[in-house]
């Protein structure tokens, strides 16, 4: 077995679990329908981030209920299921030349304690060896799905890896495979993991007997190349054997560069249906039991052009599309190592069949209104001339309009959107917040967080959470009006975006996951 695990006096450990909450966020985005909005109430509002500065600390934490050690890079947030924190992260860096030399690097699962952040287990999955599809140093970036004893990941190496967890849960044992599905070797698949996300990946989604995987098919280390173009981008597993049920590979030789879009596993009017934004700019709709293609939105102008950095105006998608009140939102854009761009929000109807684009080919470049179209709305490329001004004004007092200081209006995206109660919330790799009506796409306001964000906003309690490359994190009243209650700061990065389950904000940095409760 390529995986390693490293237990911790499991002899010792008795009862490691609290009974399950009411409010678990056991898998990406915290449920099927990929919407980051929390149930619960009072969300904590005083607390302090530790900030260290050449070795001292000069804001000392407040409001910490506990704070967990990870590996040296992560990029995803944790999952909470049943007493149990897991999180995908690295390897720690040994420090040492020579420990360095020896096979120490590799993805890294970790399991923690919810009641206090006491470390139980953690796996290790060596790397690849090629950088493209598996690169020094980066993080295991998809985020686990737990469903009673069974847990479901996709490592590093690009394998599907079934875990029992009761031994864990009970006391009494490490967690143990149960089967393992190795996607390069019987698939063919080329993963391509992008490196300035050092390692971000899409995660698994289930229904009640089947797992969706996206198969991080794409180009090469030239980024030009396809090297498996008949290779499935989404694949359909036996949630219970791993048995491959149905794949398809759509895209096909149009793949761009890399596919980490997360499946949306949803029914609408009584239809089931996988939901998944592809590698071509594409957002297809599947059959969950046939894997049969009920509509396809080309998600890009019909005049657009693919050119890796900011003068491209072709997009593939990296976020997961999400459903709000029977409507299914997802934004375009690149890996942010290929920098700012002109990308699109849509808002579709998925209870279409066929080709729901906005727009027909009509030509080499150009197209023309689809009557079978089912988006409700979209953001253009260009800022409308009737849009308001929204300006902002610079510590020298020179203002500025915010809609206007870009020549697009809505920036290429990785990060998954957030609605409740009417309002969408979004955010782009540049470092803007955007304000939607969920229904019709009116902006109500921005603001630019002079960082990149590539986490999904959380909303939770009135209150909408956005953490910074940064380490910046900022905290939005919920509503039509921009209104900033609070901004704190951090040394470390936050790259993914925050959780809250069981009263716990979960906030995860490069090297630390900190846990926040309000205090009573």
């Amino acid at each position: 077995m390529f995986a390693r695990t490293v237990r911790l006096a499991f002899a010792l450990l008795l009862a490691v679990v609290v009974p399950a909450g009411a409010a678990d966020w056991p898998q990406w985005t915290g449920g099927p329908t990929r919407n980051a909005v929390s149930p619960e109430k009072n969300a904590p509002a005083d607390f302090q981030l530790p900030v260290v500065e050449d070795g001292k600390v000069v804001k000392a934490p407040r409001g910490i209920a506990w704070t967990a050690e990870l590996g040296n890079r992560t990029v995803i947030p944790p999952v909470v299921a049943d007493g149990l924190v897991w999180v995908g992260t690295s390897a720690r860096d040994p420090g040492d030349e020579k420990l360095r030399e020896k096979d120490w690097d590799g993805g890294v699962l970790m399991c923690f304690r919810e009641s206090d952040g006491k470390f139980l287990w953690k796996q290790r999955t060596p790397r690849i060896g090629n950088y493209v599809e598996d690169f020094a140093r980066s993080a295991l970036g998809s985020a686990p799905l737990v469903e009673g004893n069974r847990l479901w990941f996709t490592n590093n190496r690009c394998e599907v890896v079934c875990l029992d967890i009761a031994p864990l849960k009970t006391g009494k044992g490490e967690p143990r495979e149960v089967w393992k599905l190795d996607m390069r070797k019987q698939l063919g698949v080329f993963q391509h993991l992008p490196l300035m996300v050092s390692g971000l990946a899409a995660s698994v989604a289930a229904d009640a007997e089947r797992l969706f995987v996206v198969t991080h098919n794409g180009v090469d280390e030239n980024r030009v190349k396809l090297p498996a173009p008949d290779a499935p981008s989404l694949v359909c597993l036996e949630k219970a054997t791993g048995k491959v049920l149905w794949k398809d590979n759509s895209p096909g030789k149009g793949i761009l560069h890399c596919q980490l879009s997360s499946p949306l596993v949803c029914s609408v009017g009584g239809r089931a249906q996988v939901i998944v934004g592809q590698g071509d700019g594409w957002l297809r709709s599947f059959d969950p039991k046939t894997g049969k293609v009920l509509w396809t939105c080309d998600l890009n102008p019909k005049d657009a052009e693919y050119d890796i950095g900011g003068t491209g105006t072709r997009n593939y998608v990296v976020a997961t599309p999400m459903l709000y009140d029977g409507k299914v939102y997802v934004p375009t854009g690149q890996e942010p190592e290929h920098g700012p761009g002109v990308a699109h929000l849509y808002c579709v109807d998925p209870t279409k069949d066929g080709d729901v684009s906005r727009e027909l080919d009509a030509g080499p470049k150009k197209g023309k209104p689809n009557p079978n179209s089912a988006v409700v709305w979209y953001t253009p490329s260009r800022v409308p001339a009737d849009a308001p001004k929204i300006e902002v004004e610079n510590k020298k007092k020179v203002k500025r309009d915010l809609l206007r200081s870009r020549d697009f209006y809505y920036g290429r995206t990785v990060a998954t959107p957030t609605a409740n109660d009417g309002l969408l919330y979004s955010a782009d790799v540049h470092g803007f917040v955007y304000c939607f009506d969920a229904k019709t796409g009116k902006l109500y306001w921005i603001e630019d967080t002079k960082a990149t964000i590539l986490g999904q906003p959380l909303w939770v309690d009135g209150k909408v959470f956005v953490g910074s490359e940064y380490g910046d994190l900022v905290v939005f009243a919920h509503g039509k009006e921009k209104k900033v209650l609070a901004k704190y700061e951090w040394d470390q990065p936050i790259r993914p975006g925050l959780i809250f389950a069981n009263g716990t904000l979960y906030v995860t940095g490069e090297s630390q996951l900190h846990a926040i409760r309000s205090q009573k």
